[in-house]
């Protein structure tokens, strides 16, 4: 059988700390909420920040890596392969 918690004044419910303990959830953490077989499931999601991933990418290619070849003959060899298709 389940824990039996009671909906606050503004829709808030205590979550059991013996359950909260077996899925490691702590204050801040979020829980995606959906229904499930007329019931509401709360699943608990981590949240990553995509503002960090982001810079990180943009830092990567922003990087001054050396060219192994020169814009022309990075040309003529795009030409040459354009040329092979005819």
């Amino acid at each position: 059988m389940g824990n039996l918690v009671r909906i606050k004044e503004k829709y808030q419910v205590t979550i059991p700390a013996t359950l909260r303990e077996k899925v490691d959830l702590h204050p801040g953490d979020y829980l995606e909420a959906s229904i499930c077989r007329g019931g509401i499931l709360l699943r608990p999601k981590r949240v990553t920040d995509t503002g960090e991933k982001r810079s990180s990418i943009l830092d990567f290619f922003n990087e001054s890596r050396p060219l192994t070849r020169s814009r022309e003959e990075i040309d003529a060899a795009l030409e040459a392969e354009r040329s092979s298709w005819d």
